[in-house]
């Protein structure tokens, strides 16, 4: 297949390549190496990538909705405005990308690496964070309502602004983050770590559910919990 005068395909050489606003969608480009290529404005939706290489990429408001993106390796890639609804990430690299207003809605980011991005207005709405690791980014105005992030590592976060209604945080860790004006309305706290945050300030609890293995900031008095003291 070729694009833009680039032949596309399983384990393709793409370095640098110019594929701006390219149909791409249903393609396999498993195991290829995009490192640097320009893909902006590209409709990627239900292609194949896994194994893919995509660090320094550029893909603003790249479509990639319900592809297959297990281990692909994002890292510092600038995908701000992009859309992963759908996508399966699980296990990928996203770390020191730009993920401003990026679309994760219904998406699997279940043990990717998410450490030192940028999620300012990122939307994650009902999507899978099982075990991923979002240290020390920034998540500003994100939302993650309804999301099941059991064990999510949110360490050393900024959390502004940030919506975690309804959602799942089993056993997840906020350890050193600092949470202002942030929403975890109806969620499951059991076994979240709230120790040693450096901020805690204007953070909603309302019907949140938690159990005596949730750590609390020091001095803080938490609300009754709502139906779950402990977890099986």
């Amino acid at each position: 297949m070729e694009v833009n005068g680039y032949q596309i395909g399983s384990g393709a050489d793409l370095a640098g390549a110019d594929l701006t606003d390219a149909d791409l969608s249903s393609v396999d480009l498993s195991d290829a190496w995009l490192g640097g290529a320009l893909l902006t404005g590209s409709n990627l939706s239900e292609s194949h990538m896994v194994g893919a290489d995509l660090r320094n990429t550029v893909c603003r408001s790249t479509i990639f909705n319900e592809a297959d993106l297990h281990h692909v390796n994002f890292w510092s890639a600038d995908l701000s405005g992009s859309q992963f609804t759908g996508a399966v990430l699980s296990r990928s690299w996203l770390g020191n990308a730009n993920l401003t207003q990026t679309d994760f809605r219904s998406a699997e980011l279940g043990g990717a690496w998410l450490t030192g991005s940028d999620l300012t207005d990122a939307h994650f709405g009902g999507a899978t964070l099982a075990g991923a690791s979002l240290s020390r980014t920034c998540l500003r105005d994100t939302n993650f309502t309804g999301v099941f992030a059991m064990s999510t590592d949110f360490r050393s976060s900024i959390c502004s602004g940030t919506y975690f209604k309804a959602a799942n945080l089993t056993g997840a860790i906020f350890r050193g983050a600092s949470l202002v004006s942030v929403d975890f309305s109806f969620a499951d706290l059991g076994g979240v770590d709230f120790s040693d945050t450096l901020v805690f300030e204007d953070v909603t609890l309302e019907g949140v559910r938690h159990d005596e293995s949730t750590q609390w900031p020091k001095g803080f008095n938490p609300p009754p919990s709502v139906g779950v003291t402990h977890h099986e």
